[in-house]
């Protein structure tokens, strides 16, 4: 996407991907401890153990290790995390702004807004880094080898880091001070990544649901691995681009003359 304002301000490209696709692939041995209640930190080797939503059973089930531990662990690192995020996610929705810098005329602004967007692709390749193969296969293990407790708990708190990143993103871009014809090209750029934000929230709650399943189809002992497939797709809403797109229109319209600063 190429944003013409005074000169070519180039937007985030974010492209849409799977960013999470693991296998799980678990044998059962025949003999098995019974399966403890779901209000419980599971026990060493258990099956069929659900992922905990709090940080002190996420602390617990690190040295129990129960069956797919592994998975258990991240997802219930993403939930406890995004749990602990709440007053920020909570700020954002209700449109809070922090003490910003005032951009001095049109120049500075489409400067500030170039860079805005170099960050927001900064921001997606954050998330191949993290959720790439290789990191993956680190954390969590190749086929029959076990995680590593800390590499999975590290790489939680990375994508973590991630949603905190679109929030912050957001917040700042619509607490600076741009000229007042181009107040509102700013508002619309601060929800570029409402969506993405949105979508990282479904990630966690949907990869949390599939987890607690995968688990139970794993204490079922079928003999096939299991496949466990979540995506995290970063994208802008198409309505947000259209807005943006004609205010960029208008604020071109505006200007007389003016050089190519891009």
């Amino acid at each position: 996407m190429t944003n013409d304002l005074s000169g070519n301000v180039t937007g985030p490209v974010i492209q849409a991907g799977v960013v999470h696709n693991v296998t799980l692939n678990y044998q059962a041995d025949p003999v098995v401890a019974p399966d403890p209640p779901a209000s419980e930190v599971p026990a060493a080797g258990a099956l069929g153990a659900t992922v905990l939503r709090t940080r002190e059973e996420l602390a617990r089930t690190r040295e129990a290790m129960p069956a797919v531990w592994e998975y258990l662990l991240f997802a219930g690192e993403l939930y406890v995390g995004l749990k602990e995020l709440e007053l920020k996610r909570f700020d954002y929705s209700l449109g809070h702004r922090v003490i910003g810098r005032t951009l001095r005329d049109e120049v500075e602004a489409n400067a500030y807004l170039a860079a805005a967007f170099a960050e927001a692709q900064r921001i997606g390749s954050d998330v191949d880094r993290w959720m790439s193969q290789e990191a993956q296969d680190k954390a969590f293990g190749l086929p029959g080898e076990p995680g590593d407790r800390d590499l999975i708990t590290h790489l939680a708190r990375r994508f973590l880091g991630i949603y905190e990143s679109l929030i912050d993103w957001s917040i700042d871009l619509r607490s600076v001070s741009p000229p007042a014809h181009m107040l509102r090209l700013f508002e619309l750029a601060a929800r570029f990544m409402r969506a993405s934000i949105v979508s990282f929230e479904s990630f966690v709650e949907t990869l949390v649901e599939e987890t607690d399943r995968a688990s139970a189809t794993v204490a079922r002992q079928d003999s096939e691995p299991i496949r466990l497939t979540v995506a995290y797709v970063m994208t802008i809403d198409p309505d947000v681009m259209k807005e943006f797109d004609k205010e960029q229109r208008k604020v071109k319209r505006r200007r007389r003359g003016g050089a190519s600063w891009f």
